[in-house]
């Protein structure tokens, strides 16, 4: 038997029992495998397994055409027509019904029939690898079940390229990693996994190769694996393919280049995988900060209109009733009037602050500060906000390098950040302390608390922490300004928090020189 040609499961389909038993023979003798059947209804109870079918032309019953005909309408195996009589009609309406070959019962067809059935089967391993390649290629462009399509490609490689097992490994995060197994195979996995690390680290004992081939049939050595580095067109490594038989055998020059074509496959459908979960990982935050930047309209359409209606009403006010207001009265509405102005020039700021460092704009003006006085002028600023907690101050009168107005809306955001997630009258504390040429100040509140989750995403721009809001005003941008504006001055601001116990944001500046 041709070395290329494995054992083939064979259905001798013949009504005359003597026939049967020479073409059984015959084939048994050439090393394949046989079934018999005595006419058509039995031969397709019996197709499962089969490779080919030798079905004789004239069957009782069903005969061969119809026989043919519905093995063919199953997708069944590759069907022989044999007949006794060498008419070219009857050739030609096999092969019209689907037949690959036709054999005359001639003096010397059982000599000729190991042949037959090889060469037979070639053209039926053909046409069966055509079908898969194309399947597979179409569902590598289609896919997008990781799971699915890695199975499909190595029970396909298993099957095609006649393996015990196929076994496909591919590189994540600089690890080699098992991603898909078919069939079984006695194995050392740990060392599976090295021998398929060393072909993607270019360990050439570790790879399988085709020394001397030049055509197709040439043999490589024995050996119970082929190795197959999966194809990358920027060269990094993507994984390996790996063929194991429960016996060292010879590939053929063939074999390996159909083992690179399901490598290519893998590699195709790990690369449109990974763009794939990329796009959607793209199409996931840009959804988040569509919904983010919806709410932050939302919020800062709200936060324009609080003290716009507080101005317009004020203002109204004294328009209207100017002569029937008192002067006391009229300055402590012209006093709202003005506060609440400045609150939504504070709010546009902001917003504008916001802008600059989300286009990286954000130019500090960094000159020498006394750190205390900028402490002091925040408090006093907030001082309607604050009024009834104590503020506990233990600041060092230290210059730091910083611009005035970046560290009054950084520490104004910290005090109102303290405030606004602490009980109303629980004190605040503000602490500075020196370390080398770094100076860190600290504001510290006895609130609600962070969980770790929150504390990592606090100072994500639009995230805000519900609980203890209570229902409180913001843009949910506060802290994201904070950490933007101690970074643009040179510094680090992080936060150290526990549920029920309070937070303490704090914040670097290099001491001024």
């Amino acid at each position: 038997m041709d070395v290329g040609v494995p054992r083939i499961s064979v259905l001798v389909v013949d009504d005359n029992e003597d026939h049967r038993h020479l073409m059984d023979r015959r084939l048994r003798e050439s090393g394949h495998l046989v079934r018999q059947a005595a006419d058509g209804t039995e031969a397709l109870d019996r197709l499962d397994g089969i490779d080919l079918v030798l079905l004789d032309y004239r069957l009782p019953g069903l005969s061969g055409i119809d026989t043919l005909e519905r093995i063919r309408a199953t997708s069944g195996p590759s069907v022989v027509m044999i007949t006794g009589m060498g008419s070219e009609s009857i050739a030609v309406e096999a092969m019209r019904a689907g037949a690959i070959d036709y054999v005359v019962k001639d003096t010397n067809y059982l000599s000729a029939l190991p042949q037959v059935v090889e060469r037979a089967w070639r053209v039926h391993d053909l046409a069966r690898r055509a079908r898969e390649l194309q399947r597979l290629a179409l569902l590598v462009n289609s896919a997008t079940d990781r799971k699915s399509i890695f199975d499909e490609i190595v029970a396909g490689a298993r099957v095609l390229l006649r393996a015990d097992a196929c076994v496909l490994y591919v590189v994540r995060s600089g690890t080699v990693i098992r991603e898909a197994l078919a069939g079984a195979v006695e194995v050392d996995t740990g060392e599976l996994a090295a021998a398929a690390g060393g072909v993607l680290s270019g360990s050439p004992e570790a790879l399988v190769e085709a020394l001397a081939p030049t055509g197709s049939g040439e043999e490589t050595g024995l050996a119970d694996r082929l190795l197959v580095p999966l194809p990358s067109p920027d060269g990094d490594p993507l994984g390996v393919l790996v063929l194991l038989t429960s016996k060292p055998r010879a590939f053929l020059l063939e074999e390996i280049e159909l083992a690179g074509v399901f490598a290519s496959f893998a590699g195709t459908a790990l690369r449109n995988l990974d763009q794939l979960e990329l796009e959607r990982r793209l199409v996931t935050e840009l959804q988040q900060s569509l919904e983010l930047r919806r709410d932050l309209v939302a919020s800062v359409s709200h936060e324009l209109r609080t003290p716009l209606t507080c101005i317009t009403g004020f203002s109204s006010t004294l328009l209207q009733h100017w002569e029937a207001i008192g002067d006391a009265e009229r300055r402590d509405f012209v006093s709202k009037v003005r506060h609440h102005a400045d609150e939504l020039a504070d709010l546009v700021e902001g917003l504008l602050d916001f802008a600059s460092a989300e286009a990286g704009k954000l130019e500090p003006d960094l000159v020498a500060v006394d750190l205390h006085d900028a402490v002091r002028t925040a408090i006093d600023g907030l001082a309607p906000l604050i009024e009834g907690r104590h503020v506990a101050v233990t600041v060092q009168p230290v210059k730091v390098m910083a611009d005035p107005h970046l560290l009054r809306r950084t520490l104004v955001n910290l005090l109102a950040n303290a405030v606004k997630y602490s009980e109303a009258g629980s004190p605040v504390a503000i602490r500075s302390a020196s370390d080398g040429g770094l100076v860190r100040l600290g504001i510290v509140d006895r609130g609600v608390g962070l969980s770790s989750d929150e504390a990592y995403r606090v100072f994500e721009p639009f995230w805000r922490a519900h609980r203890g809001d209570k229902g409180r005003r913001g843009t949910g941008i506060g802290l994201t300004l904070v950490r933007d504006y101690v970074r643009v001055m040179g510094g680090q601001v992080r936060v150290q928090s526990a549920l029920g116990e309070g937070s303490t944001f704090s914040f670097t500046l290099r001491r001024a020189l």
